[in-house]
């Protein structure tokens, strides 16, 4: 006898752009986005799985500060634009400049 599978539901998500915040310069809130998806999905760095999630715009890293409150350390991997990630601190990954 063959076993029913479930029905997918289709993933989609809404992009949302940061509304202006004193706390930030315009270029920090132009490259961050918010990521609102109809079902959870897992964090790009961690893999706890939420709803709502947030990524920038251009290549970024992201830090965990659960091992020590007092120090960010910023995961190993650099992530692609439009990564889902959840409630880390994320900063742009820049290329280093080459030094003259």
């Amino acid at each position: 006898m063959k076993k029913k599978s479930k029905p997918t539901t289709l993933l989609f998500v809404e992009i949302l752009e940061a509304k202006e915040n004193p706390m930030f310069t315009e270029q920090q809130r132009a490259t961050i986005r918010f990521l609102r998806f109809n079902q959870p999905v897992a964090c790009a760095a961690c893999g706890k799985k939420k709803r709502i999630l947030w990524t920038m715009l251009c290549q970024f890293k992201a830090a965990d500060m659960t091992a020590n409150h007092f120090a960010m350390q910023l995961y190993p991997q650099s992530f692609t634009p439009l990564t889902p990630v959840c409630d880390h601190p994320l900063r742009p990954d820049w290329p280093e400049e080459k030094k003259v």
